[in-house]
C-alpha cells in the first residue's frame, strides 16, 4: 500500500456522482516544486468517499489549497497519438483546509 500526503491547489470544482449506495467527489489538484530551479509542476487525481464528498463538494472550489492524504497508486493509460502516460490517483481517507486567520486547520 502506497500512502500519499500531497499539498496543492484544486485544477477545477470538485465532480460529484453517486456510486450505488455512495456519493463520491472527484477532482485534481496541482502540486508545485521547483527542482534544479524549474517549476515542476504535478497533477493528483483525488476521490473523497462517503460524508466526506458532500463536505468536499461544499467547501473545495478551483483554486483552493488542500491538504489531502490517502491510498494512493499510478495509473498508466494510452493517449490519442498512442503514446502512454502515467498519472498519480489517490483515494482521499482526509483532507484539511488551510488555516484561516491564525487557526488550525480543518480536517475532514
Amino acid at each position: 500500500m502506497l500512502q500519499i500526503t500531497a499539498v496543492g491547489n484544486l485544477a477545477s470544482d470538485p465532480r460529484t456522482a453517486t456510486v450505488g449506495d455512495n456519493e463520491v467527489a472527484n477532482f485534481t489538484i496541482l502540486c508545485n516544486k521547483k527542482i534544479k530551479g524549474e517549476d515542476v509542476t504535478t497533477a493528483v487525481d483525488c476521490s473523497v468517499w462517503g460524508k466526506r464528498a458532500a463536505v468536499a463538494a461544499n467547501y473545495l472550489f478551483k483554486g483552493s489549497q488542500v491538504t489531502v492524504s490517502g491510498e494512493g497508486h499510478v495509473e498508466v493509460y494510452e493517449r490519442n497519438n498512442g503514446s502512454s502516460g502515467s498519472k498519480i490517483v489517490l483515494r482521499v481517507s482526509d483532507f484539511a483546509l488551510p488555516p484561516k486567520g491564525g487557526q488550525t486547520d480543518t480536517p475532514f
